[in-house]
């Protein structure tokens, strides 16, 4: 089994008098596409409790997709403005070390990792994912897809430091920008 530990997000976009919503977040483009290309996959990225978690979550079992039920958490509402969707604290900022490292105690036949460098670059996430992934025993091989552009990320500056620290803690980690190169390595 592949882990996926990344945002999944719901996106608003206007069409005319009628909002579509769509699924995105770098995790959950990677979960659909290892699905896609029969691999065994769980998300794990915290969503929403109440009507929008479980219409992701619905969306996630309709492709087949694992997640962990226990990682849904109440955040705050949507808001709008200039025509807009806004979440004030998201779920990439959500991750708890504990949540994370009792998903990988229940899916225990974890063989690989890619992890979301959006992901890695807030707090408390950043930390939360480098502590739990760092006392798995045995190590699956860790890959992190930094191909997030910088308009993009949270915080550079945190970004950085813990991409320094996953090489240091997590032997092996390779960080790629280029997904084609993470995906020929998962084979």
């Amino acid at each position: 089994m592949i882990a996926v530990i990344g945002e999944m997000a719901v996106s608003f976009r206007r069409d005319g008098d009628v909002w579509n919503r769509s699924y995105t977040g770098l995790g959950y483009s990677w979960a659909v596409s290892l699905k896609e290309k029969g691999e065994s996959v769980v998300l794990l990225s915290v969503l929403p409790s109440g009507r929008t978690g479980k219409e992701m979550a619905e969306e996630l079992v309709r492709r087949q997709i694992l997640f962990d039920p226990d990682m849904l958490t109440p955040l705050n509402p949507a808001f709008e403005i200039d025509g807009e969707w806004f979440m004030k604290g998201s779920a990439p900022a959500a991750m708890e070390t504990e949540k994370l490292s009792d998903a990988f105690t229940y899916f225990n036949d974890i063989r690989s990792i890619v992890i979301s460098s959006r992901l890695l670059s807030y707090n408390p996430a950043a930390s939360a994912v480098l502590d739990a992934v760092s006392f798995l025993s045995p190590l699956p091989k860790v890959f992190i897809d930094a191909s997030a552009g910088e308009d993009t990320i949270g915080q550079k500056a945190i970004l950085d430091r813990t991409l320094r620290e996953f090489s240091a803690c997590v032997p092996g980690t390779v960080i790629s920008s280029d997904p084609g190169e993470i995906l020929a390595a998962l084979r």
